[in-house]
């Protein structure tokens, strides 16, 4: 049994002596993500065109609203007995008329509702990813020469339960997280959001969901 117990500590104590050498850094991703410049500049951008949207929808909108008062003021027409049958006539044709242009109309709120979503969504789904890489890259470049086996990203959260998955970390442990967001927007122009007050940022792009 001695035997057996000399065996297995002299198995892991390799590992156990690797594993102390390691170089490990801790950073808050999402921090990181939030405060990166492009990240802001993206979600103004984003806002501007969702409002653009948002404003091209309601002007159909509107257009459909009069369209629905006219078709009112036919269909009251349509109904008036002091009209000659003739005029009652021909304002129940283009009554028939109006409700299918309002039915166009109705359809083509809706198209459009889902495509300016659909390109939404695209573009914000196509600039996170954009971001999401150029961060890592950062991230990679700045831990090699600082001779980091392992950087961490404390903010990150498990798909399944929702809890972060780095339960504790050690004080001793760096924290890389200023560092690489000064490296992040050591480019910024002078007019990027990156310049607005902390917090100050729309929220049209979320933070990077890490499993």
């Amino acid at each position: 049994m001695n035997k057996l117990l000399l065996v297995c500590l002299l198995f892991f104590a390799p590992v156990s002596l690797a594993s102390a050498d390691l170089k490990i850094a801790v950073i808050d991703l999402s921090k990181a993500f939030d405060q990166y410049y492009k990240t802001q500049d993206a979600q103004k951008l984003l806002k501007q065109k969702q409002d653009g949207y948002q404003k091209e929808i309601q002007d159909l909108i509107n257009e459909y609203q009069h369209m629905g008062e006219d078709a009112e003021a036919l269909d009251k027409a349509a109904k008036d007995p002091t009209l000659a049958p003739a005029a009652r006539d021909e304002k129940s044709k283009a009554l028939d008329l109006k409700k299918q242009d309002l039915l166009t109309m109705q359809n083509k709120i809706t198209e459009m509702r889902t495509e300016r979503s659909n390109e939404i969504r695209e573009e914000l789904l196509r600039r996170h990813k954009e971001i999401v890489d150029e961060i890592s890259k950062v991230v990679t470049d700045y831990s090699g020469p600082q001779g980091y086996d392992m950087v961490i990203d404390k903010s990150s959260q498990s798909a399944a339960s929702g809890v972060s998955l780095v339960l504790y970390n050690s004080s001793k442990l760096v924290d890389i997280t200023t560092d690489i967001i000064t490296l992040l927007n050591k480019s910024a122009p002078a007019s990027s959001a990156a310049s607005a007050p902390s917090g100050a940022a729309p929220s049209a792009i979320a933070t990077p969901a890490t499993h």
